[in-house]
This record gives structure tokens, sequence and C-alpha cells, in this order.
């Protein structure tokens, strides 16, 4: 099994990947899984065998707060709940974010940082996605590919974006 099945955050736009992982009904949303994070993270994860947790809905938030505000929420409350999710599994189970249809949204800079395309009011306005969610650790995410001949985001093959351990 791939290393971002099994642990790291990842994010992940290939619905084919998504329902080898999960079944439709274990998907939570992004705010039952803040809820999680606020209560208790259970002891087993609602996957096909209880090691990982699929996220959707992050992209809703990511298109509906402004740019400025989404960093704030980023590093105020999604970067804690990424460490404590990190911490509570001590990096052995996977939390995965499934962003449908966001791979034509992200690029890829030459500062290694990987950057999400607002749309709507704030169309033109890019963040730091890789940084808001892994913080300095950012500059070592990975691909997700289904093949060793994909070498970029954009590419057909490309279906996420992981990162093993932030910290």
């Amino acid at each position: 099994m791939d290393t971002w099945k099994r642990s790291g955050i990842s994010l992940l736009w290939d619905p084919a990947e998504v329902g080898e992982i999960v079944m439709l009904d274990d998907i939570v949303s992004i705010r039952q899984y803040m809820h999680l994070y606020q209560t208790e993270w259970p002891e087993d994860l609602p996957s096909l065998y209880g090691d990982v947790l699929v996220v959707a809905g992050l992209d809703t938030v990511m298109d509906l707060l402004a740019p400025d505000d989404l960093v704030y929420w980023f590093e105020s409350k999604l970067y804690p709940s990424l460490l404590s999710f990190q911490s509570m599994y001590e990096g052995q189970c996977a939390l995965i974010f499934w962003l449908p249809d966001s791979q034509k949204r992200i690029e890829l800079k030459t500062d290694g940082i990987f950057y999400w395309k607002c749309i709507g009011t704030y169309q033109g306005e890019e963040i730091p996605l890789s940084t808001c969610l892994w913080n300095g650790a950012a500059i070592n995410a990975q691909l997700i590919t289904k093949n060793s001949k994909v070498f970029d985001v954009k590419d057909k093959g490309c279906i996420g974006i992981f990162h093993r351990r932030i910290s």
C-alpha cells in the first residue's frame, strides 16, 4: 500500500482513489473533523482498515473565506488540528482532504510551494496552500501519482499532494 494511504496528510482529488480507501458514508465533513479535534479523536478511523480519515469540504472553506482570513484560519484553527491528529495516532494513520476537481486550482511555483488559486470575488489571488498546511516542511511535499512518469501537479496522472510528517 502507498505510504500516503497509511500516514501523513494529503490533498487528494481523484474520486476513484477515495473510493478505494473509504466508503462514501464514512467521509466526514470539515465541520465533523473540527468537532473531532475539539472533542476527542476516535480510536478507529472510519475507513476500510481503520487507519485513514477522509475529510470533505476544505475546498468550500477555501472558496468562502477571503485570502487573508483563510490564511489566518489555516494557521490558527486547521494547523493545530493537523498536529493533534498526527500526535494522537503517532504518525501511523493518514489524514486525507478530498478536494474534487481541485487539480486545476493548485500550482507549484519556483519557490517549491503549492499555491491555491482563489475564485469568485477573490479571483486572481492565491494563497500558499502547502505552507498553510505543512508549515516549514511545505517544501518537502510530494506528488501522489498513478505512475512514475508524472512530474508536475498539472499532469493527468497526478492525483494529489502528500506530506509524511509535519512539525
